[in-house]
């Protein structure tokens, strides 16, 4: 693993709890759907999600695998977040698809018909 490559630990978890931080430094703790794209994480949000705000403002996130109630599976690891262009959404949603199945798509079907838009976030090492 090259130093700037996601740990297997957290390639291979179905969910990861993603950790951005508010203007004042307070964490804020969501669990995710992620999949591996090369050397980074994929992990979709929806285009109203505070997220993406604290994400603008702070870049610096931590990454950790977890289960569906968010209860941490192993260590977090500090990266960085960037939000991918909006071209590239459905590409990405390809590769979450294939990797969580009917879930995945259950998931896209629903935010489609509450009217919301699917956003990418790219993680990746620091």
């Amino acid at each position: 693993m090259s130093a700037s490559a996601i740990p297997v630990r957290l390639t291979e978890a179905m969910l990861v709890d993603l950790v951005t931080f508010r203007s004042n430094g307070v964490p804020v703790h969501t669990p995710v759907l992620s999949t591996p794209r090369g050397a980074t994480l994929l992990v979709r949000t929806h285009h109203t999600a505070g997220k993406l705000k604290r994400i603008r403002q702070r870049p610096v996130v931590e990454v950790a695998p977890c289960d569906g109630r968010g209860r941490l599976l192993g260590p977090a690891r500090s990266c960085t977040a960037r939000i991918l262009p909006g071209s590239e959404p459905d590409q990405c949603l390809g590769l979450l698809h294939a990797r969580h199945g009917l879930i995945g798509r259950l998931a896209t079907v629903l935010r489609r018909v509450r009217g919301m838009r699917d956003v990418i976030i790219e993680v990746s090492a620091s």
